[in-house]
């Protein structure tokens, strides 16, 4: 369920300077999260973000403050701005009542002791909870399904044995690889810090997020692409990067992060983007064919140059989407760059796997990959290959794609 960030301006009047006090609502979505940012407000004051679901006022407090809200009115917990007159509340979880269609209505008080009058209000914005957004137009939906998983034509390793039926719940995942223009997107509205070439995550665990040595650029104030790889996917990100960047995602289009930044805990009852489990890697990469299980995600058990970017051919990775797509309109499951996968890796997994939406091994030292890439040969590519590598390597070959809950 898509659900967008909500963001709430608050602006008030400081003693020396009036500001024009106005409060910004993005759409609200059911089940959604609900965060809260203050600006233009004066430094150390209190903000306290009010609404109410009986309609419109107006109605006078007890101190003068007069609402445009009716009562009963709610308040959130109070809001202390910094030194700059800013600050955060949330995000919150949009409660279960708020259900679709439901109106409510929002105003946010201020209160400088210095100002006078001392307790100001914004403009009042009534909002109606919506349904459920389109999904973004760059991803395709898996419907559930069943398959066998792992290696049919016995020309794979142990580690993708035995085959094993796997049911999955429906998911979307992206039609093309998370491209430089996405990921530059993301550094560039995120709290990173770069030290030298490497990109660094802010808070949490402190993980690197990736470096600057193939396909990006900062030029002493922003992030940028090389010349050459615009429409490249980027490459050179760690796992821990891969998902900031999924939470970045779910984040902006309101959905509840799924990652903790700290641990990197997945929370896969979370509606947010993430990367997808090795069985939804497989099932989309098969792109539908069973009968019979190919060994290519094009559906043959042949490759050529023709149908992928593998084995030194180009030297280097392809825009996205320079080749054909599999029965599910996905482009590059198989070469261009190995793609990472939510998993922790274990050999003998598939002799324990849960047949329904399995998730990996509970721990691990090793995060699954799949997909091959512009370096390897062709059997990297098969559609049942597994490999894993830690999650804090960073290569020119290695890329992501996201998957969000259906």
């Amino acid at each position: 369920m898509n659900k967008y960030f909500l963001l709430f301006i608050l602006a008030a009047l400081s003693p020396s300077q009036a500001y024009s006090q106005t409060l910004h609502i993005a759409p609200i979505y059911e089940g959604g999260i609900a965060s809260f940012e203050v600006d233009n407000g004066t430094p150390g004051s209190l903000a306290i973000v009010c609404y109410s679901v009986a309609g419109s006022g107006p109605f006078t407090v007890a101190n003068g403050l007069i609402f445009n809200l009716s009562s009963p009115i709610n308040p959130l917990q109070p809001l202390v701005l910094d030194g700059q007159g800013s600050g955060v509340l949330g995000p919150f979880s949009v409660p279960s009542s708020a259900v679709a269609g439901m109106q409510v209505w929002f105003q946010a008080a201020h209160k400088d002791a210095l100002a006078n009058p001392s307790w100001t209000t914004t403009n009042m914005v009534p909002i109606t909870v919506l349904a459920q957004p389109p999904i973004p137009p760059d991803m395709t939906l898996i419907s559930s399904g069943t398959f066998e998983m792992g290696d049919h034509a016995g020309v794979g390793y142990a580690s993708e044995l035995p085959v094993h039926t796997v049911n999955l719940d429906g998911y979307y995942i992206d039609k093309y690889e998370v491209t430089n223009e996405k990921f530059v997107d993301y550094l560039n509205n995120a709290n990173v810090n770069l030290v030298g070439d490497d990109v660094f995550q802010v808070g949490g665990a402190g993980k690197q997020i990736c470096d600057l040595l193939f396909g990006l650029n900062h030029n002493g104030f922003t992030y940028g692409i090389d010349s050459g790889k615009t429409g490249h996917p980027v490459v050179r990100v760690s796992w821990y990067g891969a998902t900031l960047y999924c939470n970045y995602l779910s984040l902006a289009d309101g959905r509840a992060p799924c990652y903790d930044e700290s641990t990197f805990d997945c929370d896969y009852t979370a509606n947010g983007y993430r990367l997808p489990t090795e069985a939804e890697s497989e099932y989309a990469n098969r792109g539908g064919e069973q009968n019979p299980y190919y060994l290519y995600p094009w559906g043959a058990d042949t490759i050529n140059s023709s149908d992928a970017n593998y084995n030194y051919n180009v030297n280097t990775t392809m825009p996205v989407g320079s080749y054909l797509t599999n029965g599910f309109g996905l482009y590059d499951m198989g070469g261009n760059v190995w793609e990472w996968c939510g998993d922790w890796y274990d050999s003998t997994y598939y002799s324990s796997s849960p047949t329904d939406n399995p998730t990996g091994p509970a721990t691990g030292w090793d995060r699954v990959v799949r997909g091959g890439s512009w370096i390897n040969s062709d059997l990297f590519l098969r559609s049942a290959k597994r490999t894993y590598t830690i999650g804090h390597i960073i290569t020119d070959n290695l890329g992501f794609r996201v998957v969000a809950t259906h």
